[in-house]
């Protein structure tokens, strides 16, 4: 049995997601109780979910959008939605023969399979709702760590795209493909939604709900082992200390043991401290890094407090970072 509360406390702790994930589920007989409808667009709901803790459903009788409830196989498409014409008619930049492809090769639920479809936050799920799959909007970073969670297991790279009907990707999509995704959506769909320019959804089927604890409590990567198996014969890193030294120093001591860091600029004592405890073969990226950072922002020295401001303009948490290394 899928932990969905832990589950979503595990994303919200170790991604920078937005609000709450939502579970997303078809409702193939009868709307469970404590659904509420929306005469909103259908891909509104994930807002809703996520953004005011609510949960929502749409259907034949409740929505605000065709092409939505078309996705979802509740509504026989209208033509000039099947046909794309929608989008070329009213627009200057689809060709029809463009839009009449696009949407001829877009995914919809198979007709009447599902009644309704409802969103609710992840944590809140009603007792005996089946969640289908789940539904989290992050930054582009973390969309990459969380979009892999199946992938770090099988091998199975996720699904992605970017401008096409999100209304299809959040309904049918994931029931056709079967797999973890990370999309951008369209513009009415991100509108819909109040995304960022910098936000993107990731959609996970329940099926790998349990990959996300799996990769997310257990992201450490030995930097050092790492590039030992991928430096060549000529890198700096080997010719730092002696090849057998390199195997068989601890990972703890070789920060200990290495050169003294070189700065360009002034650092605070406890920001040149803290980057003294980074692996040698990282030191050099990460002091550049930050030094750039500080004299781009008019900051006289690398500070605890510049180096926050940068990773969090990265969508990364510091303390975090320095956990995995």
């Amino acid at each position: 049995m899928v932990d969905y509360k832990e589950i979503c406390a595990v994303i919200m702790k170790k991604t920078k997601v937005r609000g709450r994930p939502v579970a997303i589920s078809l409702f193939r007989d009868a709307v469970p109780a404590g659904y509420e409808p929306i005469q909103e667009p259908p891909c509104a709901i994930v807002h809703f979910a996520m953004d005011e803790g609510r949960k929502v459903y749409f259907d034949a009788d409740h929505h605000d959008c065709y092409v939505g409830v078309h996705h979802a196989g509740i509504v026989p498409g209208k033509k000039e939605i099947v046909s794309g014409e929608y989008l070329s008619k009213t627009s200057s930049f689809f060709t029809w023969e463009g839009a009449a492809r696009l949407k001829a090769g877009t995914y919809c639920l198979p007709p009447g399979m599902v009644k309704a479809i409802g969103a609710a936050p992840l944590d809140e799920v009603p007792e005996g709702v089946q969640v289908d799959w789940i539904v989290a909007v992050s930054n582009a970073h973390d969309a990459c760590i969380l979009g892999g969670c199946r992938m770090a297991r099988d091998g199975v790279q996720p699904y992605g795209t970017f401008g096409t009907s999100l209304c299809g990707e959040l309904f049918a999509v994931p029931w056709h493909i079967d797999n973890v995704m990370v999309v951008g959506g369209d513009f009415g769909g991100r509108m819909h939604n109040r995304i960022k320019q910098d936000q993107m959804f990731i959609i996970i089927p329940a099926r790998f709900a349990d990959t996300i604890p799996k990769l997310l409590l257990d992201i450490k990567v030995n930097v050092k082992a790492s590039r030992e198996m991928t430096k060549p014969p000529w890198s700096p890193f080997w010719q730092k200390k002696d090849k057998a030294a390199v195997e068989s120093a601890p990972v703890e001591s070789e920060a200990e043991a290495g050169e003294e860091p070189v700065f360009s600029m002034d650092w605070e004592d406890e920001a040149r401290s803290l980057v003294k405890k980074v692996p040698e073969e990282m030191r050099e990226m990460i002091i550049g890094n930050a030094e750039q950072y500080a004299k781009e922002n008019s900051y006289a020295a690398v500070s605890m407090k510049s180096m926050r401001e940068q990773m969090a303009k990265m969508g990364m948490d510091l303390d975090e970072m320095m956990a995995m290394v």
